[in-house]
């Protein structure tokens, strides 16, 4: 199942019209709610995206740490590749993240995806300021083109 015929129609839809806002779209057995900051005809910004997937009953340590193989393999595209840092097979999550963050000025950017046993998957950008030495929660930015295709490649990952 794709859902990037839903995410181009609910991001022109009256869900997406007061900004900041979050759109939910479902196709099947997966659904995507994304905390939409801004949008225009040509990309859009938001503050993290939540998919989740009921494909599986079960997700094992093994299954989890197969998706998020594939989803570093396969997401190549972002603005920094990303590698799967670490999974903590006790909690149920993987954690991958870009390999290395861009860098503007003192600050320091990077995207974030952690991987749940329940099916989920949360991407969130994360900024960091060398001077404070903190981290803090940024707006990923991106076409909607971008959004469209990661998202059916996080449904393409799915062992």
């Amino acid at each position: 199942m794709i859902l990037s015929p839903k995410i181009a129609a609910a991001l022109d839809g009256p869900e997406a019209g007061a900004l900041p806002c979050d759109v939910t779209i479902e196709e099947g057995a997966h659904r995507l709610v994304l905390h939409l900051t801004a949008s225009g005809p040509v990309g859009l910004a938001f503050a993290s995206l939540d998919f989740q997937t009921r494909a599986r009953p079960e997700w094992t340590p093994e299954s989890l740490k197969t998706w998020s193989d594939r989803v570093a393999a396969r997401v190549t595209y972002l603005m920094e590749p990303l590698v799967v840092l670490e999974q903590d097979a006790q909690a149920g999550e993987v954690e991958i993240r870009s390999q290395a963050p861009t860098a503007r000025g003192d600050h320091r950017a990077y995207y974030e995806i952690r991987i749940g046993r329940t099916g989920t998957l949360r991407l969130t950008r994360v900024g960091f300021d060398e001077s404070t030495r903190r981290r803090r929660p940024i707006d990923c930015m991106m076409t909607r083109e971008v959004l469209e295709r990661m998202v059916d490649d996080f449904t393409a990952c799915i062992p």
